[in-house]
Formats: structure tokens, C-alpha cells, sequence
């Protein structure tokens, strides 16, 4: 009976934690995204900006101010900064959002014992509030109000 409780309990850790690292890698890449299109448009604007201007008229210098602009618009740097900024930050906010089944699953996994048993009822718990109060609504304001 011992090594089927053990078995549950690693169980329920290891979906826990599957459940987590999926949650932040998918808003890490979605986030990535977002945040790789708004650094895009933000060093376009910049660039569009420090360009569109000349001290007087000169199509020597218009041609070169055309040529650098092109060049500073085609980096790579911004979109890829964007992506690496984009991904750590929504992982991490995941991560933050997830602290309570992340403990619970790193008890249910790492405890002996009593430890690992509160941590896979606990996580058991927590999916049933979240199921209840994200599925069904219960305890959640609603959007009509």
C-alpha cells in the first residue's frame, strides 16, 4: 500500500509540474511574439523619426540618410531582443502565477511521506478550485456587473 501511495503521489507531481512548464512555455512564446511586434514598431518609429528630417537640402546626404535607414531598418537585433525579452517575461510571469501549484506539486514529488501525500491532495484541491472556478464560474464576478 506504501508503494502505491508513493506511486500516486509522484504521479500527481510530475502532471502537476507537466501542467505548469506547459502553462509558461506556451504564454512565454505567445508573449514572445507580442513583445518581438511592439520593439519592432518601436525602433521603426525611432528610425523613421531620426530620418525623416535633413539639416538643409542635399541629395548627397539624403541618399546616405536613405541607405543608413535602410540598413538600421533591417537589423535583426530588435526583433530577435524582442523575442528573448518577450519569452523570459511571460515564463516568468507564469511561473509567478503558478507559485501555488509548483509548491504543491514540488512537495507531492520531493516529500516522503506525510509531505508528498499533503502535496498531491493539495494539488488535487487546487485543480478542483480552479475547475470550479474558471470552468463553472463559481466565486468569480461576473462580467455583467
Amino acid at each position: 500500500m506504501k508503494t502505491l501511495a508513493k506511486i500516486a503521489c509522484r504521479t500527481a507531481g510530475i502532471a502537476g509540474m507537466s501542467a505548469i512548464v506547459y502553462d509558461a512555455w506556451s504564454v512565454g512564446k505567445e508573449n514572445s511574439r507580442k513583445i518581438s511586434q511592439l520593439e519592432t514598431a518601436d525602433h521603426f518609429i525611432r528610425v523613421h523619426d531620426s530620418t525623416r528630417t535633413l539639416s538643409f537640402e542635399n541629395p548627397t546626404k539624403n541618399m546616405i540618410q536613405e541607405k543608413v535607414k535602410d540598413f538600421r531598418m533591417d537589423s535583426p537585433i530588435f526583433p530577435v531582443w524582442g523575442k528573448i525579452k518577450g519569452f523570459v517575461h511571460g515564463t516568468l510571469e507564469s511561473l509567478a502565477d503558478n507559485i501555488i501549484p509548483a509548491v504543491l506539486s514540488s512537495f507531492a514529488l520531493a516529500g516522503k511521506g506525510f509531505a508528498a501525500k499533503l502535496g498531491a491532495w493539495g494539488l488535487a484541491g487546487y485543480g478542483v478550485y480552479t475547475i470550479m472556478k474558471e470552468g463553472f464560474g463559481f466565486g468569480k464576478p461576473s462580467p455583467m456587473d
